[in-house]
């Protein structure tokens, strides 16, 4: 997952979502492991590799430099935003019954039973070799105010 500097598809809408009700919806149980990378680790990564002539045509994984559940990482986004943590956990038949309705709201056209699997699956990706072949080293999940937008 890419974040920062306010254009993610990701941690805005989490921002979006508990800046308007105050409290953020989890589908199960947010136990699922992230790696967040910051969008500009990654521009720092692209910029690096273009004259690294010694690894041209190989791929690496790039992620963030920590690794947290996806409760966690919204518990992180509440404290950036200076707001109490309020966390209401939502069982899977909850939202396919929400979604029924919301699929006729243009805004929630998207979304569907997989977030739910997303939330509490894990996308932790291993990222030794990028750091051994050129130096990666990525933040921690932190949220700066540019990230906020």
């Amino acid at each position: 997952m890419i974040y920062g500097l306010g254009k993610d598809k990701n941690v805005v809408e989490i921002i979006r979502l508990i800046r308007r009700w105050g409290f953020f919806p989890i589908l199960g149980e947010g136990r699922g492991l992230r790696q967040p990378v910051h969008v500009l680790d990654v521009a720092k990564t692209c910029q690096a590799l273009i004259s690294a002539k010694h690894i041209m045509n190989r791929a690496y994984n790039i992620s963030g430099g920590e690794v947290l559940s996806y409760k966690e990482m919204v518990k992180r986004i509440f404290s950036a935003l200076d707001k109490p943590k309020r966390i209401v956990f939502l069982p899977r038949w909850s939202f396919r019954l929400a979604l029924f309705g919301l699929r006729f709201l243009p805004r929630f056209r998207d979304w569907s039973i997989a977030m739910v699997d997303r939330m509490d699956g894990d996308m932790v990706f291993d990222h030794k070799a990028a750091t051994a072949e050129f130096g990666f080293s990525p933040r921690p999940f932190f949220l700066e105010s540019r990230d906020l937008s």
